[in-house]
């Protein structure tokens, strides 16, 4: 509920006061429920309307949701932000490359395991063997490290990134947002 107190322009009052006057001077409370046309006193005892439109005010509860809201979409933003620029510092950023490199690791695993490979059936593997490494066995292995050391750094850049946006969505307050994004 909102109570307000309002000064109402009714134009001066001639003396002696007129009857009736004492609806300006001494109004009673007006109950506003709805949006739409409100009567208002006139000491000329004929009565002004004004239109109030209850669904437009905004109260300090909704300034304060509003800030919150602006404040954890911002704090998200900057979250995606962090966690793009981390991962793009450690991977290459071409148009199919991570499914490049989920293929070499799906050879290099199935290399580890052929008892007698055949590098025709390993075609990544064998058009990078003496480029990377100067043979196949050398290259399965840093191909394997690779992954293994990718979803170690995936795997904290990820717990980061869920655990901070948790603490930004549970956060109460504007202030609240700026501590659970300070981590960044």
């Amino acid at each position: 509920m909102i109570h307000l107190t309002l000064i109402l322009p009714h134009g001066p009052i001639p003396f002696p006061v007129p009857p009736g006057a004492e609806v300006v001077t001494r109004p009673q409370p007006i109950m506003v429920t709805a949006d739409g046309p409100i009567t208002l006193p006139h000491w000329a005892c004929r009565m002004t309307a004004i239109t109030i439109y209850l669904s437009q005010i905004i109260t300090a509860e909704a300034k304060a949701d509003q800030a919150l809201a602006e404040a954890k979409a911002h704090a998200l933003s900057r979250l995606t932000t962090h966690i793009t620029s981390a991962r793009a510092a450690l991977i290459t950023v071409l148009p199919g490359q991570d499914m490049i490199y989920q293929a070499k690791e799906a050879e290099a695993r199935a290399w580890i395991v052929d008892r007698a490979p055949n590098p025709a059936d390993y075609p990544l593997l064998s058009a990078e063997v003496g480029i990377t490494a100067p043979d196949a066995h050398q290259l399965t292995q840093l191909w394997l490290n690779m992954a293994a050391l990718w979803r170690q750094t995936a795997a904290t850049l990820e717990a980061q990134r869920l655990s901070v946006a948790a603490a930004i969505a549970a956060a109460e307050t504007p202030e609240d947002v700026e501590v659970a994004g300070s981590v960044l």
